[in-house]
């Protein structure tokens, strides 16, 4: 089986020459998705380098004609909007729903993305309606916490009552008396402060001007939560030291979090309550130069942030967004915008919602997505061929550390492209969506 990881050597990012394959140095039609590798051509002032043009066309119809569609009208990149729409699945479904392959390998569904374009390529415009997708989503949660608040009142309501009840029958023992009244009393009002100050509606988004600090005290609020979707770069910065004067900020959450596992920071001046599953997802579009620094930040590389991270830097159209669509608005009075793609998009997150948060219990108690054998013996299969390319020898080796992680992401990417095709938890995985799987990472 021909391996070939989405992500290519740093080298060929971060190279002090560019590479001479005969490809095109830029991609003027963001609907192309059979160039191969060298197709994107990156320039930027790290170097010079080449990314993989996303392959579209192995994603779910719908999923695969929103990316499309949202790539011609912003004219962008297709990697941008493809890459961004499986880092905001990740973001849902990683706190609701798991992977498992084997009897005792199980895998979340959260993703770290990083899309890398300069300012000005049109990336905001483009993050920004696929974050707005998440409104039914996020309204969705809203109700469905406002309902548990209200029967939690109720449950307390009747349990006042019927202590209250027992307290005043004649057969009841004076001291039995006291004690239900008292324990009455104080459920009354726990009832009470929970009308009057609810705790707030869990968030699907936080902004990517935030401390890891910040972050875990929020996480910690809201069922052990969060995704930050940042078109800037800021939570890189800031990861960077731009708030530590310099200095790598704490960097425990970001590694715990993409394993979802235990979180408790241990230092003194940092508290925040412990978070039985850390889910973090980390959605990023940044300019080149902020990956180059991520690149370079030693701490980074070495603790392994880097290795966690699906990166994309597809080269900007700039200068060659000549076929936008545009139609004068006095020339179709009774037209409206196609929104076939944005409608598809909120409704699905809406439905991937609804799944319970795994929160603090027992992950295999979680919404579960099990394989075919199919689809088991060809990541099985992938993650032998992997494995041999990482020998001293083989040409992953000199990125093992990013490549050691790789045929989990392929499970992780699987698991979303079967939720995005419309399946459930309750469905097995197929052998032709993990092949999808395979050939969206290579």
């Amino acid at each position: 089986m021909t391996v070939t990881p989405y992500r290519q050597d740093w080298s060929d990012i971060f190279g002090d020459e560019p590479q001479s394959d005969g490809e095109p140095r830029r991609i003027i039609v963001p609907t192309v998705s059979t160039a191969g590798r060298g197709a994107g051509a990156t320039p930027f002032t790290a170097g010079a380098g080449y990314a993989r043009r996303f392959p579209i066309d192995a994603l779910p119809p719908d999923m695969r004609s929103y990316a499309r569609d949202l790539a011609i009208r912003k004219q962008v990149p297709v990697d941008l909007p493809a890459l961004t729409m499986l880092g905001i699945l990740g973001s849902v479904a990683g706190p609701r729903v798991t992977i498992r392959r084997d009897l005792d390998w199980r895998q979340p569904t959260n993703l770290y993305t990083l899309c890398a374009l300069p300012s000005g390529a049109g990336k905001s415009p483009t993050v920004d309606e696929l974050r707005r997708g998440l409104w039914k989503a996020q309204k969705a949660l809203s109700e469905a916490h406002e309902l548990d608040v209200a029967a939690k009142i109720v449950e307390l309501t009747r349990q006042v009552e019927e202590m209250r009840t027992k307290a005043n029958d004649i057969s009841t023992l004076p001291d039995e008396r006291d004690l239900l009244r008292t324990q009455a009393k104080a459920l009354e009002k726990q009832a009470d402060e929970l009308a009057s100050e609810p705790p707030p509606s869990p968030e699907l988004v936080f902004d990517g001007d935030t401390t890891p600090e910040a972050l875990a005290g929020s996480m910690a609020l809201n069922n052990g939560a969060a995704a930050v979707i940042d078109d800037e770069g800021t939570f890189l910065r800031n990861l960077g030291g731009q708030y530590s004067g310099g200095k790598t900020g704490n960097l425990g959450l970001v590694l715990v979090g993409y394993d979802c596992r235990y979180y408790r920071p241990k230092r003194v001046t940092r508290v925040a309550d412990p978070i039985t599953r850390a889910a973090l997802s980390l959605v990023i579009s940044p300019q080149p130069g902020i990956v180059a620094d991520m690149m370079r930040n030693q701490m980074m590389e070495e603790t392994g942030v880097v290795n966690r991270f699906l990166v994309c830097i597809p080269g900007e159209l700039t200068g060659y967004r000549t076929e936008r669509p545009s139609t004068y608005f006095r020339d179709t009075p009774n037209q409206y915008a196609d929104r076939t793609g944005r409608e598809w998009w909120a409704s699905l997150l809406e439905n991937i919602v609804r799944y319970e948060v795994i929160g603090e219990a027992d992950p295999e108690d979680a919404a579960t997505i099990e394989l075919t054998r199919g689809a088991w013996k060809m990541h099985r299969e992938y993650e032998q061929a992997v494995e041999v390319r990482l020998r001293p020898e083989g040409d992953l080796h000199r990125i093992s550390a990013w490549a050691t992680k790789h045929t989990a992401r392929v499970l992780r990417v699987a698991a979303l492209l079967h939720l995005a095709g419309g399946a459930s938890s309750d469905d097995e995985l197929s052998e032709s969506v993990m092949a999808q799987g395979h050939c969206v990472l290579g």
